[in-house]
């Protein structure tokens, strides 16, 4: 009975003395560098904002930050080394709505839950996507005269996408739904064809992201009508959102959030949420991520598991009604 008393007193003993130093762990994190996984990439909207966010990290924690390009198809390599993850916040992913809302939805057996497999921190990069057309589109009006000209021409224009399941493919899915306008889609296999076809009028109309098209519409080469937005874009104020025209449910951004490994302690994911909310108010972060089209919300966890959510039921929703099946 002895014996046995104290073999219990030395496991609760132990017990508490690793209480005791997973608790200094926490309080001083991070103690050694941070790796940030990018399922893409060096270049490109996920990459680049990545490494600004990063670098604010390093400004704010006075640590190492290590981001690390894990391309594949699907986002899978990088997802699942996250998942494999110790929980202790030193492995991260920066994922985007690909992630959450396209490939489970395109990809059969897709091998890990993007939404219950992580610890959300914050969405730290939004980019939003506006309906263009090509100058050779008889049409300068608003997007009622659009849509007007659309529905009067029933697949008369092609519309571009970077392929099937991308998410221009998916907003104008949603977009043909709930306006009932018909076009001939021209997949393509990347974004970057997209803006020479609209040029040249070999496509009519597409959504494209605000990063490229300053030049062009300031050139007279595209028009835009609207932002799949519930806001106006501060670069394009003078952009009207879809709802003004009285079409719902048409928010469909390019969004990157911060994840940890299922299971990273509650505080060390408030850190590191406080560290991404600090860098969005530093005027230099802010100056290169608007530079590039993009904005930072910054949000707390809780909200940032909520958008999550949201955008993943629209994104599921717009692939379904596109038939889109998982292959």
């Amino acid at each position: 009975m002895k014996v046995a008393m104290a073999i219990f007193a030395a496991l609760i003993a132990a017990a508490n003395t690793i209480a005791v130093v997973d608790a200094q762990a926490q309080a001083s994190y991070p103690a050694s560098p941070i790796r940030i996984l990018v399922a893409y990439p060096p270049g490109g909207f996920p990459d680049t904002t990545t490494r600004i966010l990063g670098e604010q990290l390093r400004k704010h924690f006075n640590q190492q930050i290590i981001v690390e390009n894990r391309p594949s198809a699907g986002t899978i390599v990088a997802g699942q080394a996250v998942t494999r993850a110790a929980p202790d916040g030193y492995t991260l992913l920066a994922a985007d709505s690909q992630m959450w809302g396209i490939a489970p939805n395109t990809i059969k057996d897709f091998p890990f839950d993007p939404i219950n497999d992580f610890e959300p921190v914050s969405i730290f990069a939004t980019t939003a996507n506006f309906l263009v057309t090509s100058a050779t589109v008889p049409v300068t009006g608003n997007l009622k005269d659009l849509l007007d000209y659309l529905k009067a021409n029933p697949g008369k224009l092609n519309y571009g996408t970077a392929g099937i399941g991308s998410l221009h493919h998916l907003t104008m899915t949603a977009l043909r739904a709930r306006t009932g306008i018909e076009a001939n889609h021209v997949p393509y296999k990347g974004n970057a064809q997209i803006l020479p076809a609209l040029v040249s009028g070999e496509v009519g109309f597409a959504f494209q992201s605000l990063a490229a098209l300053p030049k062009f519409v300031a050139d007279g080469k595209i028009r835009m009508f609207a932002i799949a937005a519930n806001q106006r874009s501060k670069v394009f104020p003078d952009i009207p959102t879809f709802e003004e025209f009285g079409i719902k449910d048409m928010e469909f951004l390019g969004t990157m959030a911060l994840l940890a490994p299922k299971g990273t302690p509650k505080d060390i994911i408030n850190k590191l949420a406080d560290a991404v909310q600090a860098g969005a108010q530093d005027p230099e972060f802010k100056k290169r991520v608007n530079a590039i089209g993009v904005e930072s919300p910054a949000l707390a966890p809780q909200d940032t598991a909520a958008w999550i959510k949201r955008e993943a039921a629209a994104l599921t929703a717009a692939a379904k009604a596109a038939n889109i099946k998982p292959e």
